[in-house]
């Protein structure tokens, strides 16, 4: 599997992670509150961090 690939699948993840913990703070009724609040930060920024990657991999792959 190409880097680009490996970091596309990544960035999925993450995003299938972040579906997963808004799902969890609307049915817990914790919608913004201090955890999850940091816990969807955290997986934002991770997020931002993946595209960035998979922008740089697939420039580095045309080349």
């Amino acid at each position: 599997m190409e880097g680009s690939e490996i970091a596309k699948r990544d960035h999925q993840r993450n995003k299938s992670e972040i579906v997963k913990l808004v799902k969890e703070m609307f049915n817990l009724e914790k919608w913004g509150e201090g955890e999850y609040k940091e816990k969807l930060h955290e997986l934002v920024v991770k997020d931002e961090e993946l595209v960035r990657d998979v922008i740089k991999k697939i420039k580095l792959e045309k080349e």
